[in-house]
């Protein structure tokens, strides 16, 4: 797998993980973020599309499919941004950061190890 693959294949493997708590412990997980408490049938549909996104990203990792790997950068800034303008405007509280901040994180890195294989992001 190049750099890039790796970055997106972990990232997925975050996300996918992130997906299993929503759907087996919503309720402990919505408690230990500080997220707004909604219930737990949400939770678990927000944590199966959270599953569905994962997957994609490591099955897309893991076969260098480099217009996903370079498409998820700006997917998962815009995810980032996406947690920022919620807080900016009340609608969650800032923990809700804490997760656009681990997208924002992972959009760099996989920005840099693309510029680094000479693709631009």
């Amino acid at each position: 797998m190049t750099s890039s693959a790796k970055s997106l294949f972990f990232f997925g493997i975050y996300v996918v993980c992130t997906g299993l708590f929503f759907i087996i412990i919503p309720e402990k997980l919505i408690s230990l973020t500080f997220l707004p408490a909604i219930p737990s049938w949400w939770a678990r549909f927000i944590g199966l599309l959270a599953l569905v996104i994962g997957s994609y990203e490591i099955f897309s990792a893991r076969a260098n499919i480099k217009a996903f790997i370079k498409i998820s950068v700006i997917v998962r800034l815009g995810f980032a941004i996406g947690t920022l303008l919620l807080y900016a405007f009340g609608q969650m509280p800032i923990a809700i950061i804490l997760f656009g901040g681990i997208d924002a994180l992972g959009a760099v890195w996989t920005s840099m190890a693309l510029k680094s294989e000479n693709v631009s992001a």
